[in-house]
């Protein structure tokens, strides 16, 4: 057993090696993956093998201030901040979590230029209006505030003041790459998105960040993911201390990359997790209850498309929204059932419209009522020997009873220990449980 002092011994795999010194000096790099994979470490050797043109900047992004204090110019600033962050990766009882910035400070070295630059991000993020004010106004030898809108910085939300951390470094010209871990940090999904496009987008990256070649940023936030360039993000993992990273290539490598960041749950987006187009009402009545009934906590959803040819014209409609299906977040989601009898050139026709063939169900009778549970018919009919189906009807017993009606009946007498068909279990219930909908 390791000592309490003694970190792990990270190691990385060979084609992680081979990748880094490209990765190293890109013009964007995108880093994902689950907790303790290796983004910080990666950071750190980053950081080490860049020497002190990068900008490391960490989780404790700050600490407060109300006023400026007194500030000399430092010449050799570049160097005394990488041997600062240097000193707190040699420090056996500190990580390099604890370099926080010093806002007060980056604000004063910043030239007036670009501290113009920095208030002009930050009313444009937050419509404010940022500006550096004296405590009396009267008086120029009086102490000098950032104000908010008439207020001091200090009482202006987290945020905020995360925000101005991170563009108040991004905006200095003294480094040239710059290493970001979790940008999200304290920033709502608009003000993610807005700063990702001031760093992703060529043209505003070229207007307020023209000095940044290099930027390296490890995020859990999908908004901090570039989608005009497949190629920048990369996907971290780790196997015991040896960490791999891959280089998306695919919209499907990006789609599964943001899917993993969403907790691998459409439903954080208020999607539902797959997509169950039926033919006719009485299946669309009975099925609903029935996935409802297996997967409570999951949200699936039962689409009636009303017959073979409206079948088509729906996932039509889910091409405009979604894209090409095989290469969207529900390339394997989508599934349509049949009934036995169906238009011969339908599943060809499915297929080249994107639906996967294996999630083509194509139910041994034609028609759902062979499907329904025995014990629930009973209730209905009495004991029975067989189900007669004629057009609109359904009798046992010399009972009938119209489709429609019975699938009310039956959904509505379903409950969650009702046994299945063994033919639902089997041709459905297999394929959707595979997604972890429990």
């Amino acid at each position: 057993m390791a000592d309490y002092t003694t970190p792990p011994s990270t190691t990385l795999d060979s084609a992680t090696e081979a990748l880094l010194p490209a990765l190293r000096s890109a013009r964007l790099a995108v880093l994902c993956g689950r907790n303790n994979t290796g983004k910080s470490f990666l950071l750190r050797r980053f950081l080490q093998e860049v020497g002190e043109t990068a900008f490391y900047l960490g989780p404790a992004r700050y600490f407060n201030f109300n006023l400026f204090g007194a500030y000399s110019y430092r010449q050799n600033r570049r160097q005394q901040r990488y041997a600062q962050i240097l000193n707190h990766l040699r420090s056996s009882s500190h990580n390099l979590d604890n370099s926080s910035i010093d806002l007060a400070q980056t604000i004063a070295e910043l030239s007036d230029v670009q501290r113009a630059k920095l208030f002009v991000l930050l009313n444009r993020l937050f419509d404010s209006h940022t500006s550096i004010e004296q405590t009396h106004p009267t008086n120029s030898m009086s102490q000098k505030y950032v104000s908010v809108d008439g207020y001091n910085l200090a009482y202006q939300s987290s945020g905020f003041r995360l925000a101005a951390v991170l563009l108040a470094c991004l905006v200095d010209e003294d480094q040239t790459t710059f290493i970001i871990d979790e940008p999200e940090l304290g920033l709502s999904p608009e003000i993610q998105a807005t700063i990702a496009d001031f760093l992703y987008d060529d043209a505003q990256r070229q207007q307020y960040f023209a000095h940044v070649r290099s930027l390296i940023v490890a995020t859990h936030s999908p908004l901090f993911l570039d989608r005009k360039s497949v190629s920048s993000n990369y996907s971290i993992s780790r196997v015991g201390q040896t960490i791999s990273i891959k280089q998306l290539t695919t919209i499907q490598d990006l789609n599964s990359l943001q899917f993993l960041l969403l907790g691998n749950r459409f439903e954080t987006l208020h999607l539902p997790s797959a997509f169950v187009l039926v033919e006719g009402i009485c299946d669309y009545i009975f099925l609903s209850r029935a996935i409802a009934l297996r997967y409570p906590r999951a949200q699936v959803s039962v689409i009636h498309c009303g017959g073979d040819s409206r079948t088509k014209e729906v996932l039509a409609v889910a091409r405009q929204m979604l894209g090409d299906l095989r290469r969207s977040p529900y390339a394997d989601r989508i599934f349509v059932v049949l009934d036995r009898v169906h238009e011969p050139s339908l599943r060809p026709q499915l297929v080249d419209m994107g639906v996967a063939a294996q999630n083509i169900i194509v139910w041994d009778g034609n028609g759902i009522e062979y499907l329904y549970p025995r014990a629930v018919l009973e209730k209905k009919f009495g004991g029975f020997t067989e189900l007669t189906i004629t057009d609109d009807l359904v009798s046992a017993n010399g009972i009938p009873c119209k489709k429609r009606e019975l699938a009310e009946f039956v959904a509505l007498n379903l409950g969650a220990d009702t046994p299945t068909s063994p033919e639902i279990v089997d041709k459905l219930w297999a394929k959707l449980d595979q997604f972890a909908l429990f």
